[in-house]
Formats: C-alpha cells, sequence, structure tokens
C-alpha cells in the first residue's frame, strides 16, 4: 500500500453480521412458537361455526317438524344405521348434516345425546375427562347453558344445549 493511499475499506464487521443473525432467529423463534398457538385458535374457531351451523340445522329441522326435536338420546355418527324408525338422531344426523359434517382435521363428528339431569342443582351431567379430542358433540335435550362450560336444565322441552371439547380453550357451550 502506498502512503498516502486513503481507500477506505467497505464491509460488515463479524459484530453487525452476528446482530443481524440474531435478530433473524429472534423473530423466527417469535413465528414458531406463535404459530402452533395460531393454528390451534383457527381450528377451534372452525370447531365453534360447525356448532353453531349444527344449532342452525336443528332450528331448520324444528321448522320441518312443527318445533319437535328429533326422538331418544344415544350415539349418531356418519353413516350410521341406527333405528330404523324416523325422526330420530341418526336420521337427523343422516339426512341433515351428512358426511360434510366433520372436524378440521377431517374426523367425523358424533352425537351424544342425553336427557338434561336436571335433578342435580338444575345442572347437566358434566363431560368426561379426556385426554384428547374426540369429536363428540354433546347435545342436552331440554337444557341451556349456564355459562360457556356448563349446561343446566330448561323446562322447555325444546331447548338444546351442546357442549364441546375444544383443542386449546376448555369446553365451548351453545344453544338453541
Amino acid at each position: 500500500m502506498k502512503k498516502g493511499d486513503s481507500r477506505k475499506k467497505t464491509g460488515f464487521t463479524i459484530i453487525e453480521v452476528a446482530l443481524v443473525l440474531a435478530i433473524a432467529g429472534l423473530i423466527f423463534l417469535m413465528v414458531f412458537v406463535a404459530l402452533p398457538q395460531l393454528q390451534r385458535q383457527q381450528r377451534d374457531s372452525r370447531r365453534r361455526d360447525d356448532i353453531l351451523s349444527f344449532l342452525e340445522t336443528v332450528k331448520k329441522y324444528q321448522t320441518n317438524n312443527r318445533g319437535a326435536l328429533p326422538d331418544g338420546t344415544g350415539n349418531a355418527i356418519a353413516g350410521g344405521s341406527g333405528t330404523s324408525s324416523e325422526n330420530t338422531w341418526q336420521d337427523f344426523y343422516n339426512n341433515y348434516l351428512g358426511d360434510s359434517f366433520a372436524d378440521p382435521n377431517g374426523t367425523k363428528y358424533t352425537l351424544e345425546v342425553t336427557e338434561c339431569d336436571n335433578t342435580r342443582d338444575n345442572d347437566c351431567k358434566d363431560l368426561p375427562v379426556l385426554d384428547s379430542m374426540d369429536y363428540t358433540l354433546h347435545v342436552y335435550r331440554q337444557a341451556t347453558c349456564k355459562d360457556s362450560e356448563t349446561a343446566m336444565g330448561t323446562s322447555n322441552p325444546r331447548n338444546i344445549a351442546v357442549l364441546y371439547r375444544m383443542e386449546g380453550s376448555g369446553i365451548y357451550c351453545a344453544n338453541t
């Protein structure tokens, strides 16, 4: 290098590069930590919409059947044969809900229909404790939501409450 040659060297220092990589790493870490929670919330939101759609379908059924609900209790599944009589929950599932009534992951919902036991402090029975999703809508006849996670009995035989265990946020209760 000649004396008097004052060319300035250009480029990034190692500290500047390390700082940029650290910031980028923090951004990626925040995205990967938040992403599963956002996806879980999105699936739970879809499940809430499915339950509200189910309740709208029940209202359509009641409109077509002079305000009556389907008969009986028990389980109803997609494509299930159930009982041979009409106006059962299995008949309702097959004719009103069909095969498209499924959880966001593709698993078909099942219905567990129960009469609300309003002899015990007017509360319906609690949902069983589950380790994982069971894709069962717990339908309580003659019931309404007491709060966001509990159903209670009513005197109106045309009311139903639906409870469903969400993936990330407890139990969701909705009623007609």
